[in-house]
């Protein structure tokens, strides 16, 4: 079996190939929680070590710890309404002014324990039929349990709506198999910068940083600094441009940074306190040639329903 890409799966034979996420001090409110539709049970967990005092340590959010949707809870998602133009955007501003005023908190799930990162995701992506000269677009909804080891093993499992013929899928990976640098993510922002060209080409510009963090983080879960890492080589990319206050599938409000090349834009939204990427979304601006679309549409969109660590992908 090929091994999974650190890139969004394409959906089917004939699918479009997708791309595998204000002042600071008005954003700092922790992002709300996961709707019930995530469930509440998830891997076993660790509790973060509580503070030593109230006064002495900031308030840390829990880690969100949601289970696997049931088929029907699946096919309940996939059947919502569900609004398939680009996120708007308040106005932007240059990424490299705006993201020196945010600083990167801790997160309550810095303090679980395991040698794989364990991240849990909704995507949902383009599905488009050729028949002679006209193309259909349908929208697949995928959940993704994804474990990662620093040795590039692991552990996928994917479930789909429509189902398709295959509609879960449960792989293991040994190491090396996974795509990707082997070991966890770069936590000095050179180190992290190398990560990036190594999985996107950098004459790409500025969206090379977008598609490239995107698909890092969507295998790892990075802790406080190499999340300070994430925002200082954003913050060090021209091109890159700040939305401040930006609303994502799940409701949660964190901050947007985005870039454009030809009509297509990549967008990734961050919480605000934490700098865990909350969302991924990667929209076409005008309709290709021969399209049946109409107008903008997102053609991938990855929802990020926790970045934590697990001792154990549950296979063994």
């Amino acid at each position: 079996m090929r091994p999974p890409t650190e890139t969004p799966h394409p959906v089917g034979r004939r699918a479009v190939k997708v791309t595998a996420a204000a002042c600071a001090l008005g954003l700092l409110a922790t992002a709300t929680a996961i709707p019930n539709w995530t469930g509440a049970a998830g891997p076993a967990q660790s509790p973060p070590s509580p503070s030593t005092t109230a006064a002495s340590q900031p308030a840390v959010s829990q880690c969100p710890s949601p289970a696997a949707l049931t088929a029907a809870q699946l096919k309940a998602r996939a059947q919502q309404k569900l609004d398939p133009s680009p996120t708007h955007l308040p106005a932007s501003t240059p990424a490299q002014q705006a993201l020196k005023a945010v600083t990167v908190g801790p997160s309550g799930c810095d303090a679980i324990p395991g040698r794989f990162a364990y991240v849990h995701l909704l995507q949902w992506a383009t599905d488009t039929t050729i028949a002679g000269n006209n193309a259909t677009t349908r929208i697949v909804l995928f959940e993704e349990q994804r474990w990662r080891a620093d040795d590039a093993s692991g552990r996928v499992i994917r479930s789909r709506y429509p189902t398709g013929t295959r509609p879960t899928d449960d792989s293991t990976y040994k190491p090396g198999e996974l795509d990707g640098p082997i070991g966890p993510i770069a936590a000095d922002p050179a180190a992290l910068s190398a990560h990036i060209d190594s999985t996107q080409p950098r004459f790409l510009g500025p969206t090379a940083v977008i598609r490239g963090l995107a698909s890092l983080l969507g295998w790892r879960t990075p802790h406080q600094a190499a999340r300070t890492a994430v925002l200082t080589v954003l913050r060090d990319t021209p091109g890159i441009a700040y939305h401040g206050s930006v609303t994502d599938r799940a409701g949660r409000t964190g901050i947007g940074v985005s870039a454009t090349f030809d009509d297509i834009r990549f967008l990734l939204i961050l919480n605000p306190s934490t700098g865990e990427l909350l969302a991924y979304e990667r929209a076409a601006l005008t309709p290709p040639p021969g399209s049946d679309r109409t107008g903008p549409l997102v053609d991938d969109y990855h929802l990020f329903l926790v970045h934590t660590r697990a001792t154990s992908s549950g296979n063994s």
